[in-house]
């Protein structure tokens, strides 16, 4: 594990964003986009999505200071790969399945006195500064957050410091994720407060209309250049 920035330890109001990452390697990330594309394709489509996150997140930090960025890699003993990531805490996953590893990493940092976690994929480029912020300001107030995702998941979810974790007894990669989570939060009697669905990007199809809604919201900078790349590969 490495520290580029620390985790200002005793400081509560600081809040780890956490971006739950696969290296892009073929054959092994975005697999649902096969055979539509090659593997190598699948591929690249992944470290796109994945550079755009991090920027997206980078530009956050750069404008709050209370955001630590967190890595939270896989696979677990290839942190190489990751030695660009300067900016970030980089910490490898647990084993097990996903509740287990996400679990893990909670729990790490919360014992560093952080007031919580947002965790977020890379398969969400719709995914805004201001949807980050909003989240990181719910969990400071010690509130649960959530955006739901178009396919039944979510694509983040905030978990204040001493509040129950959300990730037990839910049957992940199924469309009940995001539903089971607002139901171990009202077995606690807390609520989770949401903003609009937005769409990840797992299918052909969710490639497709990703491009489309881009080409439609004229976007720029990182976003322009985030559709043109991915529609080299798309056609």
């Amino acid at each position: 594990m490495t520290a580029a920035r620390p985790l200002n330890a005793g400081d509560t109001s600081h809040v780890s964003l956490v971006l739950v990452a696969k290296q892009p390697i073929p054959g092994h990330v975005k697999t649902r986009l096969i055979p539509k594309l090659s593997a190598h394709a699948a591929a690249r489509v992944h470290q796109l999505l994945l550079r755009h996150t991090r920027r997206t997140c980078e530009q956050l930090a750069a404008k709050f200071r209370f955001i630590d960025l967190v890595l939270l890699f896989d696979p677990p003993d290839r942190p190489a790969a990751w030695s660009g990531w300067t900016l970030w805490r980089r910490m490898p996953q647990a084993c097990g399945a996903l509740g287990r590893r996400l679990e893990s990493a909670r729990i790490a940092l919360a014992n560093s006195c952080c007031a919580g976690c947002v965790f977020i994929g890379a398969d969400a480029p719709e995914l805004t500064v201001s949807h980050l912020i909003w989240a990181a300001q719910e969990v400071r107030r010690s509130r649960y957050a959530m955006i739901p995702a178009r396919d039944g998941g979510y694509v983040l979810l905030g978990i204040p410091t001493g509040q129950a974790s959300l990730f037990q007894d839910v049957l992940w990669g199924t469309s009940q994720v995001a539903h089971q989570t607002r139901q171990i939060a009202a077995r606690q009697s807390a609520a989770i407060s949401e903003l609009p669905t937005l769409h990840d990007i797992d299918t052909y199809a969710d490639l497709t209309g990703l491009l489309e809604r881009l080409a439609a919201n004229a976007p720029d900078g990182s976003a322009a250049a985030l559709r043109q790349e991915l529609a080299e590969i798309a056609d």
